[in-house]
């Protein structure tokens, strides 16, 4: 007996603790009320016990169902249409459009300089000299010898005119012993010619660090000759604008010690392939260097404009995960439902996201997800987040107050980075 009514205390005890608890939360009062999980005698003393949440109760549901469960309270904002990848800005690093680097082709002793540190020179402008008094006699010898040749060749020829007892043979030996001196001499100046070292190209040459007197051979650097008259600017490019860049298309530089000033080129070259590491394309763009100002090595901010992609933005906080991946809840007619999504990209007061089912428009709840189900009734309490856009004004671009989007180097983000992130 002592245990029985040990037991019926236990269980009183359990009773009112319940009570107590359908009393001071709305929480077990919803719970209980859900479809199925008490029968209906029991749902008016629920309903009762349990306190009003944040407005008047439901009443009778169809379907004989109880009533006096709460509908959960949602804040929602309208999901937009929105243009991105509009813009494309990078980081480069301008070069010179052309440069050599100078180095003699022969080895020597410097004998004369024609140019200092920065000097502008032209094509075939010589810009240093090597000793060269042996090559200078061997081409002196080769004349003489290729004099002798020819007029040996020319006395034949006249004996061989007159009926003389020249052969041939004697006479074709003649000729190519002519021919012969003709190449020595050649050959020798050719070699003189390599003493003195020209500008292949024109341009500036930058610091002289060769003084004369120095002994060089095809290894030592003699001047660097760089043509600024154009620059070309080097940079990288997301993965997410390697189908969108093409040679052609125009870009504004700007450079980093001259912010004010602005250059506009076009896009001249673009790798054959992605940068496995680094997930960007490699590309080349050309601008003028007008007054000569620009100097290579400066960096510049490329920027390039493209007719962008149209997306779904909605608020930030609307995006929630699970198992299959991210997705939003959907109202339609006071009832809410899944609709599996794709992030595209993340801004500051919006995320760009891709699906089949979301459309611009439709309603997505921000706040009060935890007490959603899939086809449950909501409330809704106000609008916030992403704005409405007008119909007559069309959907936003990038560059369209307030939000100011620009899809930058290194800003997209893909699914499974963002489930990774989770």
């Amino acid at each position: 007996m002592a245990a029985l009514r040990q037991i019926a205390v236990t269980l009183l005890l359990i009773a009112v603790a319940g009570c107590a608890w359908l009393y001071l939360s709305p929480a077990p009062g919803r719970f209980l009320l859900a479809d199925g999980r008490l029968p209906e005698a029991l749902h008016p003393l629920v309903s009762a016990l349990s306190p009003a949440d944040n407005g008047p109760k439901v009443g009778a549901t169809p379907a004989g169902r109880g009533g006096g469960r709460q509908t959960p309270l949602v804040a929602v904002s309208t999901a937009r249409p929105l243009v991105t990848r509009d813009r494309l800005r990078a980081i480069g690093s301008g070069e010179a459009v052309r440069t050599v680097a100078v180095r003699p082709d022969a080895s020597g002793i410097v004998k004369s300089l024609s140019f200092r540190s920065g000097d502008a020179v032209e094509a075939g402008a010589t810009l240093a000299q090597l000793q060269d008094d042996a090559e200078r006699i061997a081409v002196d010898r080769a004349r003489i010898a290729l004099a002798t040749a020819t007029d040996q060749l020319s006395r034949y020829e006249t004996l061989a005119a007159t009926g003389s007892s020249i052969t041939s043979v004697q006479l074709e030996e003649v000729r190519r012993a002519r021919d012969a001196a003709a190449l020595d001499l050649r050959a020798a100046e050719v070699a003189l010619a390599k003493r003195s070292i020209t500008a292949p190209i024109a341009g500036h040459v930058g610091l002289l660090d060769l003084e004369i007197g120095a002994l060089v051979d095809s290894s030592t650097l003699i001047a660097t000759v760089d043509d600024r008259s154009k620059l070309r600017i080097l940079f990288d490019a997301p993965e997410a604008f390697a189908t969108q860049l093409a040679v052609g298309l125009p870009i504004t530089a700007v450079p980093a010690t001259r912010s004010g000033e602005t250059y506009q080129g076009v896009v001249t070259a673009l790798d054959s392939r992605l940068d496995q590491a680094s997930r960007t394309l490699r590309a080349e763009a050309t601008i003028d260097n007008e007054g000569d100002r620009l100097r290579p090595g400066l960096s510049f901010s490329v920027e390039i404009g493209f007719e962008g992609e149209s997306f779904v933005a909605v608020d930030p906080l609307a995006v929630q995960w699970e198992r299959t991946g991210p997705f939003v809840w959907v109202v339609a007619d006071d009832r809410t439902s899944k609709a599996p999504i794709a992030i595209i990209e993340r801004n500051i007061d919006s995320v760009l996201v891709a699906s089949d089912t979301l459309k611009a428009g439709d309603t997505v709840v921000t706040e009060g997800v935890q007490l959603l189900r899939e086809g449950g009734s909501v409330r809704v309490r106000e609008t916030t987040g992403v704005d409405a856009v007008p119909d007559d004004e069309g959907p936003p671009t990038a560059e369209s107050p307030p939000a100011g989007r620009r899809a930058d180097a290194g800003t997209l983000l893909a699914p499974p980075a963002e489930a990774a992130a989770r």
